[in-house]
């Protein structure tokens, strides 16, 4: 799976590191798995941050990619400080002349001119892949974020949020009709939620964890319910919409109920993933990355989407992605571009994703990979989640100074719990809309 949105955030605290580009790096990085477009070698190099068992497919994939291609292609997997090393040596003219990029530093590497524009390249008509292709709420935070014209980078698949829950503890707790069959039914609202919440307390267990203070953590509790985040500008307006302070007051009630823990607040060392693991958490809202361990586990659980205000649809929530981007300054920018290309059509997706069992496809028409085995019986529900949710706004992606900033001031208010919905989204939507 690429997707590795937790990487780009850590990596986005040495937001700093970025002033550096175009000076020269330091020569023992500079020199890590310099770029074969860069050096102009007869190869071509990508890099990734995937470790096993994931690095060994992408070695795969480059052997079927060196007999399609005609050159050869080395897949070089950066291991530790991923953007360290990617920053490194694009100072130094060596990097890769494909690699990944995490969503919270597009943007500025668009900004330096680091990236190429595949504008071009996709109406060019010999394209593998069209923009057409791709979940549309996948890719525009790869846009420059002054909404100027340019497409920089192509999701290499996504991990939408969802509702996962353990079945047994549900009926444990007197639950008849679980959130996947209340879906269907069309009566899985707000309310539902909140009564079976209401059971699940009962028996002492955690009913369900508010997973973090990140954006991703949080947004699609408003979404969910019909919020507007963001006008067409880009400005964030969640702290006068109605429906949006609406889900945050409802988001409040739970949290001081005790139906919905903050896992901020958990003691050191527990997480949400643990929790729902041990059998001690009854619902996780979480992404397909968790499948691998649960299908481990020895109770009953299943999928649905996150409640929505009819009880039927499944609304826009939030969506992990990675993209890949071509090196502006690789010497073999016309076969980056084909292995782009065929990296992201729907045989280079197949090749990549089937089997894993940890991530959803980007584009449309692949259904089956996520439906593999039958598990969970509701797995279907991942691409309907995908097809309708959005990446990280360009309001967030575009500012280091809201990206870094944004979770700490959440965790800090979550923790207090003294906000109300307008006071918290209030202090939020300043950061963003850049106050501070």
């Amino acid at each position: 799976m690429a997707v590795a949105s937790a990487v780009g955030r850590r990596d986005l605290l040495k937001a700093g590191m970025f002033a550096g580009l175009g000076l020269a790096a330091a020569p023992a990085l500079a020199a890590c798995g310099s770029g074969s477009g860069s050096s102009g070698g007869p190869g071509l190099k990508w890099a990734g941050w995937d470790g096993p068992p994931q690095s060994d497919v992408f070695r795969r994939f480059s052997e079927k990619m060196t007999q399609k291609l005609g050159v050869e292609v080395t897949y070089q997997q950066v291991v530790g400080d991923y953007l360290a090393k990617l920053l490194s040596q694009l100072s130094a003219g060596a990097a890769p002349d494909a690699f990944y990029v995490g969503d919270i530093y597009m943007a500025k590497l668009i900004e330096t001119k680091q990236l190429l524009d595949l504008t071009d390249y996709l109406d060019s008509g010999h394209a593998a892949v069209k923009l057409d292709d791709f979940h549309k709420g996948l890719y525009q935070w790869c846009r420059p974020a002054d909404g100027s014209p340019g497409l920089y980078g192509l999701p290499v698949d996504c991990s939408p949020l969802v509702f996962w829950f353990n079945k047994d503890l549900l009926a444990e707790a007197g639950v008849s009709t679980d959130p996947a069959a209340q879906f269907a039914a069309g009566t899985w609202t707000q309310d539902a939620l909140t009564n079976m919440l209401d059971k699940i307390r009962t028996t002492k267990k955690k009913g369900l964890l508010l997973g973090g203070s990140n954006w991703f953590d949080w947004f699609g509790w408003m979404s969910t319910f019909g919020g507007t985040l963001f006008d067409e500008s880009g400005k964030a307006v969640f702290d006068t919409d109605p429906k949006s302070q609406d889900a945050l007051a409802w988001l409040f009630e739970q949290l001081k109920s005790g139906n919905i823990t903050y896992s901020g607040t958990l003691p050191q060392g527990q997480s949400g993933d643990v929790l729902f693991y041990a059998g001690q958490l009854a619902c996780i809202t979480y992404s397909r990355v968790i499948l691998p361990n649960v299908k481990k586990l020895k109770f009953g659980f299943d999928i649905a989407p996150l409640p929505s205000l009819s009880g039927k649809d499944v609304m826009p929530v939030p969506i992990n992605t990675a993209a890949l981007s071509v090196n502006a300054k690789s010497k073999n920018q016309a076969k980056a571009l084909e292995f782009l290309g065929n990296f992201l059509d729907a045989e280079g997706q197949r090749f990549r994703l089937s089997g894993a069992g940890n991530a959803v496809p980007s584009i449309k028409g692949l259904d089956d990979i996520v439906t593999e085995g039958h598990v969970p019986a509701h797995g279907s529900l991942f691409n309907d989640v995908a097809a309708k949710g959005y990446a990280v706004p360009s309001a967030i992606a575009g500012n280091a100074k809201v990206a870094n900033e944004l979770p700490v001031l959440v965790d800090k208010m979550l923790k207090a719990g003294n906000e109300t919905p307008k006071s918290f989204s209030g202090k939020v939507v300043k950061l963003i809309n850049g106050g501070s």
